[in-house]
């Protein structure tokens, strides 16, 4: 009988949804099979933090007595993996002006990240087979643009004002026959700049891409800054701070 690997799944600050979307998975029986949980408070009453093979930390880090937390489970796993947005980049308390919310990488090492808010089904259950099968993670490198369903009515002139960030309700929806590119239609839309891998499940409910994916290269904010500096910008979205915190904040490198 081969031998189980232990697994803890622990929650910072979040709104669980990534835990959820975990259990929803039509493997999660399977996987309940195949693992032992050391600490994974939703289905088991063990409350130490006890030695294991894989971690994955669903949440951001909002509060001092987290670090102590974070560190005691980076200290007792041979890998740490970052479950969704919040984990992997701070999330959506980001946009938050009273909390800060930080990657658990600002504290600890993280092997690597599963994003989305929460990850989608297919990617999520993918990744979890590969870690069971001591694979490593697999991400698309790509960005959504490259197999979005609107990809043949991208401009890239640029030249078309960005004013909105969210369609009205009559102008975009998926039955709609005159269906277009959102940026050709002056609404933000951060395909260019997000990884593909949640199947466009955005665009094709009428709602542009908030980049919850993170970027396939470098650093996020950075790649948005690049991105919106292509386009002009209506004067309220120019003072719109909210587009650049809406899943992460520049990271500041802490000591570990």
């Amino acid at each position: 009988m081969p031998i189980k690997l232990k697994f803890i799944i622990a929650s910072l600050s979040s709104c669980s949804g990534c835990i959820l979307a975990l259990m929803a998975l039509d493997i999660f029986p399977q996987f309940l099979e195949r693992v032992e949980f050391n600490y994974f408070p939703f289905i088991s009453d063990k409350n130490e933090i006890e030695d294991a093979d894989i971690a994955l930390v669903e949440g951001c880090v909002s509060e001092d007595t987290q670090v102590e937390f974070l560190k005691s489970i980076r200290k007792n796993v041979k890998k740490l993996y970052a479950l969704g947005t919040c984990a992997a980049f701070g999330g959506i308390l980001s946009l938050s002006k009273k909390k800060d919310a930080n990657p658990i990488s600002e504290f600890v090492e993280v092997d690597d990240i599963i994003p989305g808010c929460p990850p989608p089904p297919n990617l999520l259950g993918s990744n979890l087979i590969r870690l069971i099968e001591n694979k490593s993670i697999k991400l698309s490198e790509k960005n959504m643009c490259d197999s979005c369903p609107l990809k043949d009515e991208i401009n890239f002139n640029f030249k078309t004002q960005i004013h909105k960030i969210l369609p009205s309700n009559s102008e975009f929806n998926s039955k709609n026959s005159k269906y277009k590119c959102f940026l050709n239609n002056g609404i933000l839309c951060l395909g260019l700049i997000t990884r593909e891998g949640c199947e466009h499940k955005c665009m094709n409910y009428g709602l542009p891409c908030e980049g919850c994916l993170g970027s396939p290269t470098k650093k996020f904010v950075s790649n948005l800054i690049n991105f919106l500096s292509l386009f002009p910008l209506s004067n309220d979205l120019k003072r719109y701070s909210g587009i650049f915190y809406r899943f992460s904040k520049p990271i500041i490198k802490r000591k570990r």
